[in-house]
Order: C-alpha cells, then structure tokens, then sequence
C-alpha cells in the first residue's frame, strides 16, 4: 500500500469517527428532550417511581434508536466521500475517485472497486493526499443538528425546572394532582382495596391515593397512624379517616357490575313453517365484565286461539363452549315435533345469561317465535304482525324479480324498451311506497322534509328501531324510483334490497305496529252548533312549581364558604375550614371530576404552611367549584329564585377575588 493510499484511507476513517460521534450526540440531545415530556407525564399521572423510571428510560431508548435509524445512510463510505467532496469544490471528483481506486472490501458500499492504470491510479492517488491536507472535517460533517437538537433539549428542561419551582411539583404544568394533596410533612394513608371474591380482581394497595376507584362490593380499608377505618364501598362517595388537622377525606368511585350481554346469532329471527318436521338449530352468545354462570335457553309455547290460550313454559338444554371465564356460546339442535308443536301453535324463546355475583344477575336477549301455520302467515292475537303488513316485503321482493329479469335481458331489447319497461318498473315502486307511507301516517309531500328525516335516521337520533327501519325502507325505495327512472337497473338493485332488508327488520325485530284504518261515518250537519252553552266555564292555566335547584344552591354554598375562608387569618382555623370545604364538595356530588379536584386543592391548601403554595390551591379550588357551578346552572330546568341567585352572584364574585385578597 502506497503512502497516499494510507492518506486517503485514514481520511475517509476520521469522516466515519466523526459522523458516529455526530450520530450519537443528537440521539442523545432528542432522548433529552423526549425525557423532559415524559418526566412531566408519569409525574402528572402519578406514576410510582421504578415505573416512571422504567417508563422515561423506554422512551429515551425509542427516540434514540428511531433517530439512529433515520440518519443510518449518512453514516456510509459513499455518503461520508459525497460529503467530503461537497465540501471541497477544488477536488472535481478526485475524492470519490480515489475512494473507489482504494475500495479493496467486496462488500463495501462504494460503488466497487475501479480499474487503472498504473501510472493513473498513482496520479489520482496523490492530488487526493494533497487535498486532504486542506479538507476541513467539521465543514465536511458540520455540528448544526446537533446543536439544534441540544438546545430544544436546553429549554424543554429549563421550561420543566421553571414549572416545577413555580407549582411546587411537575404535575401541577398539565392537569390535577394525582399524588397526595397534603403537606409532605402530613401522616401517609394507606388504602387497600378488596374487590368481591367472585369478580377474581386482586387486592391492592395505594398510598395516599388522590382517590380510590373500586368495583361495587369492594372493601377498603384505611391506615392513617393511629387511625383506621373500614367501609363496603356500595356507591360513589368519599371516605373519611383521621380527626381535627389530620383529617382527610379521599374520594370514591364506584363502578358497578354490569348485567351480563345475551345474543340469539341463530337463528335470530321469527319463523313459520307449515309444519313441525322442521329441524331448527339455535345458537346464542352471552358475555359479561367478570365472569357467567349459567347461560340457558327459555321458551314460552302458546297454543289456542281466541280467548282459550294455553301457555307452557320450559328450557331446552344447550351444550356450553367457555372460550373463557366471560365469553360463553351455546347452541342446540331440536325438532319442533320434539317441542310437541301443533297447526297453530307459536314457540316464543330467548337466551338467558347470569353472571357470577351473588344472587345472581341475568338479562335477556331479545325474543324471537316460531310458529306453526299451513298458510305460511305470520302469527297473530298480539304476539306478531298481522298478515296485512308483511305483504310490503312480498311486494318488495317482487319487484327486485322484476327488476333483474329486465336487466338480464337489457342486452337482446332495444334501448327504448328497456326505458319504457324501467318506468312501469318505477311507477310500481312509487305504488308501494305510497300504500306503505300512508299506512305509516301519512304522505310526505315535501321533500325537504323526507331529506332531513333521512338525516335523522343517518345521525341514529332517531330511537324508536322500527320508526328508524322502516323510514330507511321509503328512502330506499325513493332512490330506487329515481335509478329506475334513469333506467340505472344495477343501482336501482341496490336500493331495492336495502329496502327489503330494512322492512325485514321492522317487521320481524321490533314488531313495529302500523296504524289501523278507521271507519268512515256521516256526520250530522243538523247537530253542529245545538250544545249547551249555559255551563261553560274558563279554564285558569296554573303554572306546576318547578322544585329549586338543590345541587345549583349547594354549589351556591360552597362559593360563599371560599369567599369567607379568606377572612380567617389564624392557620389552625384556616385548615379546619378548608377541610369542612373539602368534605362538602365530595358531598354535594363525589362523581364530579371538578368537585373532585376542589376537594385535593382545599385539602392541600390545609396542609401547606407557605402563602404562596395556599394561595394556588385556593386559586384551583375556586376555579373548578365555578366551573361546576357554571355547568349546574346551564343544566336546571328553571333558573333559581331571585334572592339566592343574587346570593350566588355576590358568592361567585368574592371566590374570584379572594386570591387578590389574601396576598
């Protein structure tokens, strides 16, 4: 190896040193920075400390590997000789050249090794040694990303040290306290959480939890030094432990266990056969938040008719696949002649699911029939349609026949034919649509507003299944009035089925009930106008008292009590009146996540001995207890009397001005 050989070599072996070290320092700057966010983030959490450890250093480590393996290229040969030659303009691609007469490593990601020359190859070799006397490296591989890198670090660090001496700890810069909200001097509490046994939910233990979250039946238990307390947590409220300055009061949510879900997949619907040598297989699904117990499959069977019905209550026997503690499925296999139905007779069954809480708790899904009849019409006496109404599907379903022999045979008729055959088809479709909108109540003969009841139905603000189906069976059956009129077959089949499917669910879901055709009389014209005039009397409209807002004047309270609590100097009496305070806002509504925050604040403002940090925790006391009250006032159904608003006018504005006051 020559001795400018050795020269370009080391140059190109510096460049990789110094890009390595370039790489390395800016994964370290945006790790920094990712740090700082997450410092703040577990903080205001209230992440325990090996977690928030844990949680920083993973995503330190995320942020440097992904900045690594976004500038990976820049640290290869023909990257780093491409750098060193931009920033050398004298060299008209004498680096690169030489870089590639050197290449002696078959998997080096030069661009492979170059042919020369002898004399060639020494020539090219030593102008690249003599300009890499004069190459300058950190122009090569400058140090601005780094820098900039570093200094976004610099402030996100300063701008979470500012916050911190500003608010006394870092979860105060993004939302409420989750750690204790008293002093760092005050007795720890110790609560530990016992969910119900059958729920299979470990114990666990909190230290000085900003509030307890528990399933209903849970016992909690509390340690405050010489203080305990024990309560079943049956709702949402609070716990109390400790008495005078030591008292705290810790909120409580309480979630309830949640009736478990039952589902007939199979076969989910109403059926009619002409008789019962049928073989129907059922299948039902039932899930819970903690665990089933029993999942079984009920009918009711209804023979007779008139007034002589007979009814026979009983259970078919499923075979049960836990796929785990909360998720069953169950099916059965019967013949109706099994079930002893006769010509007539209706079968009524549901699913039942039951969960493991004690007692048990069950819920249905929904019911379904199977009926006997040789007419093939849907069962009647109130338990199903009458056969009036499911004759709109029939139709339906006539006209998507219709409809696609016309479009199979679009190609062999001439294009007129198949346009006029498309606007009998369409007039056919407004036919049913008619008789079907009549039979609803009535005719819509504005568009306008048949185009925002189609909105309603898109939005689900219509709650009503049956109203919402069947409105979605007109809609669909206007745009297939519309397609068939352009003679668009493939579309207007679309919108048919959608209709077909829509009246299906109406009918066989939700039993949605159509008006009734009243009969038409004469009226009398000789007795208009005869009527007895002689006690006829006003009617005196009273206006029905609305009761007053009893949680508005409660809140109402409260902001008075911070409005006073400024004119208490001594800090004995101070800290007893914030924790009265405290316990008060968990009482007027223990649910309510301002409420919540209030009662943290006032408990930490008891606590704390500097003005500055009382002052803030009044200052975030006050403003959560307006903002709750802000929200109960918009909510009343009729605004509070006079006298008590006018009290809560003059509460609301000393709690706005009792920050200023006590400074």
């Amino acid at each position: 190896m020559s001795p400018d050989e050795r020269v370009v070599l080391a140059l190109i072996e510096r460049a990789k040193r110094r890009a390595r070290a370039l790489l390395i320092a800016e994964a370290s700057a945006w790790a920094a920075v990712v740090a700082a966010a997450a410092f703040v983030a577990t903080s205001a959490i209230g992440l325990a400390k090996p977690a928030r450890l844990a949680s920083i250093a993973a995503a330190e480590l995320t942020v440097a590997a992904a900045v690594g393996f976004s500038r990976r290229r820049g640290l290869t040969r023909a990257s780093l000789v491409r750098a060193l030659e931009r920033s050398t303009p004298a060299s008209r691609n004498v680096i690169v050249t030489a870089s590639e007469l050197v290449a002696d490593d078959p998997f080096d990601d030069a661009q492979g090794r170059l042919s020369a020359a002898t004399h060639i190859r020494a020539r090219v070799l030593a102008e690249a040694a003599v300009l890499s006397q004069s190459i300058d490296l950190s122009r090569a591989l400058p140090f601005t990303r780094v820098s900039r890198a570093a200094a976004i670090a610099v402030a996100a660090w300063a701008l979470t040290a500012a916050s911190m001496w500003r608010s006394g700890t870092p979860a105060a810069i993004v939302g409420p306290r989750a750690s204790s909200p008293t002093s760092a001097n005050a007795t720890p509490v110790t609560v530990t959480i016992q969910p119900p046994a059958y729920t299979g939910l470990p114990l666990r233990t909190l230290t000085n939890p900003s509030q307890i979250d528990a399933v209903e039946g849970s016992v909690a238990g509390a340690v405050m030094g010489p203080f305990t307390t024990r309560a079943t947590l049956q709702k949402t409220g609070y716990l109390a432990i400790g008495d005078g300055d030591q008292r705290r009061t810790i909120p409580v949510l309480v979630t309830p266990d949640a009736l478990p879900a039952a589902t007939m997949t199979a076969p989910g619907r109403d059926l009619v056969y002409a008789s019962a040598n049928r073989r129907v297989t059922f299948e039902a699904r039932a899930t819970d938040d903690f665990g089933l117990r029993a999942l079984a499959l009920h009918f009711t069977k209804v023979s007779g008719s008139g007034e002589q019905f007979e009814f026979q209550n009983g259970e078919i026997p499923l075979a049960i696949v836990r796929e785990d503690a909360r998720r069953w499925r169950a099916s059965a296999s019967r013949s109706l002649a099994e079930l002893n139905l006769r010509e007539g007779d209706m079968l009524v069954y549901r699913a039942i699911a039951t969960d493991t809480r004690p007692g048990g708790g069950s819920a249905s899904s929904d019911a379904f029939f199977i009926e006997i009849s040789r007419l093939g019409a849907a069962a009647g006496d109130a338990f199903t349609l009458p056969e009036e109404e499911t004759r709109y599907a029939l139709s339906e379903q006539m006209l998507i026949i219709k409809t696609e022999r016309l479009n199979r045979e679009r190609a062999a008729k001439p294009a007129s034919g198949v346009t006029e055959a498309a606007l009998d088809l369409a007039v056919e479709q407004r036919m049913i649509r008619a008789e079907l909108v009549f039979m609803l109540g009535g005719e819509i003969e504005d568009e306008e507003v048949e185009a925002r009841q189609s909105t309603e139905v898109q939005e689900g603000r219509l709650q009503n299944r049956g109203q919402r189906d069947l409105r979605a069976a007109t809609v669909a059956m206007s745009q297939a009035e519309k397609l068939l009129t352009g003679a668009d077959l493939p579309a207007a089949l679309t919108a048919e089925r959608a209709a077909v499917a829509a009246l299906q669910r109406a009918f066989a879901r939700d039993r949605y009930i159509l008006r009734a055709l009243g009969s038409r009389t004469t009226l009398d014209a000789s007795r208009r106008l005869t009527g007895d005039l002689s006690k006829a009397a006003g009617w005196p409209r009273v206006v029905r008292n609305v009761p007053p807002n009893a949680r508005a004047a409660r809140l109402q309270d409260l902001l008075r009590g911070l409005a006073e609590l400024t004119s208490s100097s001594n800090a004995t009496d101070f800290g007893a009146r914030a924790r009265v305070l405290a316990e008060e806002s968990l009482r007027i509504d223990a649910a309510s996540a301002s409420l919540r925050q209030a009662a943290a604040e006032l408990q930490r403002a008891a606590g704390a001995t500097a003005p500055a940090e009382r002052t803030r925790a009044l200052d975030a006391a006050s403003s959560a207890a307006a903002d709750e009250m802000r929200r109960s006032i918009a909510s009343a159904p009729l605004s509070i009397d006079g006298a008590r608003a006018a009290d809560g006018a003059r509460a609301a504005d000393g709690a706005r001005g009792f920050s200023r006051a006590i400074k």
